[in-house]
């Protein structure tokens, strides 16, 4: 059976969706990845529909705006006061219009509408910070980690080098690079090359190598001392 593991904001209006799509996203991707296995029989995904009015729905043809695989839910939505606000504001009201559609879908299915309460009240407690790992792999001394983390944000995803110890303290972290393109698949689904050269030093790279970032670093006995270099190639 097919597992719900995206959802997906829609707005008619072609003149508002691109715009109001790419500044929910980091919302409606923080609350995919906290779903649980949610089994349907013909679904992979949800998609609500953020119309003015519910008489709008009456005048859609939705299946020529539905995505494929994709369970329509419908909510009514001021997206032109969404434009106006600032960006802390909008991912509080894009985090609430996902939350409320997942209820409406919670009721057609026979979930437990109280997991999605869960995973908005969650959503709250992270203060609304959508941070997720690219990829992460461990020094061949076994002593620290490097992570590529990604810091999705309501007009772009951040990418961070981000270096710890084995028990999880984090030494430091550097920006590499943002991208304004808000769809997180764009990154996950990229191929990425994560390669320690030596037991300080570390390679990031895009699969075309046309990018590449050298880290090196030297931990002293003052963490205020710790020498550090990201050096940018392409």
């Amino acid at each position: 059976m097919p597992v719900i593991r995206n959802i997906e904001l829609y707005v008619p209006k072609k003149e508002w969706n691109w715009a109001f799509v790419r500044e929910t996203r980091c919302m409606a991707f923080l609350y995919s990845r906290l779903l649980p296995k949610l089994k349907t029989e013909d679904y992979k995904g949800i998609q609500i529909f953020c119309l003015e009015n519910m008489e709008e729905k009456q005048k859609l043809d939705v299946y020529d705006h539905l995505m494929f695989d994709y369970f329509p839910v419908f909510v009514v939505t001021d997206v032109r006061r969404f434009f106006e606000m600032s960006d802390a504001d909008k991912k509080r009201e894009a985090a609430a219009i996902v939350h409320e559609g997942m209820k409406i879908a919670a009721v057609t299915f026979d979930w437990d509408g109280a997991v999605f309460d869960e995973i908005f009240q969650q959503i709250k407690d992270m203060n609304y910070q959508n941070i997720y790992p690219l990829m992460k792999k461990s020094s061949p001394n076994r002593k620290y980690v490097c992570r590529i983390m990604c810091h999705h944000e309501v007009h772009e995803i951040g990418v961070y080098m981000e270096l710890a110890k084995r028990n999880g303290r984090v030494i430091k972290r550097e920006k590499i690079f943002s991208s304004d393109y808000t769809d997180d698949q764009s990154l996950l689904q990229a191929e990425w090359s994560l390669v320690w050269r030596l037991n300080h030093k570390i390679e990031f790279a895009n699969d075309t190598y046309q990018n590449i970032w050298r880290l090196t670093f030297l931990e002293k006995e003052k963490p205020e001392e710790l020498v550090w270099r990201v050096q940018r190639e392409g």
